[in-house]
């Protein structure tokens, strides 16, 4: 192509320099948007990648809490329920201790001892020991004669509810038929399989 100036020449390079700086332009401006979005992209997985490792944290902090908060709950509450059956059974106990005294001041528990050491004469031959509580001192009299045999008795302040405990020492022989050993066995019974211990 010929150019008739220098002016038609400088035209033409002005073009052309704009035609190549424009088609390098276009290829940066793509390029810098490929850029873009992979940079965008980038980012987009680090913050998902982030949030979710914040988000399993924050999910690993409940859980620990909650746990902890229920354990603190269930300790609580087994406390309470461990209380309540002491109060339960003191109740009860304290209940069938009074039912045991009042007995012990009726005819049918003279009836009763006088017939259990009655059924005990004669059964072993060496010397006899019987002891009441303070509050039989005044039936002693009448376990002594009741007991054919060779006995003698005491009054055992440790016998607080009634009944009696009648030794044969040369035997190494002790019947205990106070209510006190009755009672303190039962207890033991009751709190064996009374199901009290908490899981």
């Amino acid at each position: 192509m010929q150019y008739n100036s220098i002016e038609e020449l400088e035209a033409y390079f002005k073009e052309e320099i704009k035609r190549v700086s424009d088609k390098e332009i276009q290829e940066i401006e793509a390029e810098m948007e490929e850029i873009r979005k992979k940079v965008i992209s980038e980012m987009e997985d680090s913050a998902k990648s982030n949030a979710a490792i914040i988000s399993e944290q924050e999910m690993k902090e409940m859980t620990s809490e909650h746990a902890i908060a229920l354990s603190r709950l269930q300790d609580e509450n087994n406390r309470k329920l461990m209380n309540k059956r002491r109060e339960l059974t003191t109740s009860l106990f304290d209940e069938v201790t009074e039912k045991l005294r009042q007995f012990s001041r009726t005819p049918e528990y003279v009836t009763s001892m006088t017939g259990k050491l009655k059924a005990l004469t004669g059964k072993y031959k060496s010397h006899a020991i019987i002891c009441v509580g303070p509050q039989d001192e005044k039936l002693l009299p009448q376990f002594l004669e009741v007991y054919q045999g060779d006995i003698e008795g005491f009054v055992d302040k440790a016998i607080e509810l009634g009944g009696f405990r009648l030794r044969f020492e040369d035997e190494g022989i002790v019947i205990d038929e106070t209510f006190d050993a009755t009672l303190k066995d039962e207890k033991e019974k009751f709190y064996s399989n009374s199901n009290l211990i908490i899981s």
